[in-house]
């Protein structure tokens, strides 16, 4: 709603000044080309005073909604800012709490989820990396997760972070087969990562669930039943 509402004022403001560089151009022009309707003006001083304070103004307010445009450039700057705070994890840059909400709010309402498959994933090792390289070095770990996680998903679908360590995946059309893919292109990208980083290794927990085979009706039954199955 709110991005409709700067896309439609933008384009006013457009018009407006279209329309108005039309008129003042026209204007200059009507005046110019006639001889003597230049000479009347330029030679009758109330006529050039009323003409001066029109071109000032008609350049006022050429200035006026160029201004608009730059406040308006800035209001959409800081609502794309104030978006990314309310929706982007802070750590790992990801989606976060909230918008794994949104996606909780999209599937219900008796939205078709009979093709949803969802993985939970996290990092099986970082109570360790946190206590034997510390807090600051779990962090990293789980910025540069998310941003393989991330990757990868981007393929096959939304990816949040739910919690701490608790990173949803979303998958539509999702069968057996495409998880399986999803989780072995993961743990590669995973072991690659391992291979380079030179430090501590990141060992990856999955779990997943596809609704093709459990049937059922709600998604947050759904993820109910993919965290009971993480726990296990």
């Amino acid at each position: 709603m709110r991005d409709d509402y700067f896309k439609s004022y933008k384009i006013f403001k457009f018009v407006q000044l279209a329309l108005l560089v039309i008129f003042a151009v026209c204007f200059f022009l009507f005046i110019f080309l006639d001889d003597s309707l230049r000479t009347s003006v330029f030679s009758n001083k109330v006529l050039l005073t009323i003409c001066v304070f029109l071109w000032a103004f008609m350049l006022y307010s050429v200035a006026c909604i160029i201004m608009d445009f730059r406040l308006l450039e800035g209001h959409i700057v800081h609502d794309h800012v104030l978006k990314r705070a309310v929706y982007v994890d802070t750590l790992t840059g990801i989606p976060n709490r909230f918008s794994c909400d949104r996606i909780f709010e999209k599937y219900e309402d008796d939205h078709d989820i009979s093709g949803l498959g969802c993985a939970l994933i996290m990092i099986a090792n970082l109570d360790e990396i946190n206590r034997t390289h510390g807090r600051s070095s779990g962090n990293v770990a789980l910025k540069e997760f998310s941003s393989v996680v991330e990757r990868i998903s981007a393929y096959y679908g939304f990816v949040g972070r739910n919690n701490g360590n608790e990173f949803l995946v979303v998958i539509e059309n999702c069968n057996r087969e495409k998880m399986d893919r999803f989780k072995a292109e993961l743990q590669k990208e995973i072991d690659q990562y391992n291979k380079t980083s030179g430090g501590y290794e990141i060992k990856l927990k999955a779990a997943d669930i596809l609704n093709e085979t459990v049937g059922l009706g709600d998604f947050r039954e759904l993820v109910a039943r993919l965290y009971g199955i993480a726990r296990v």
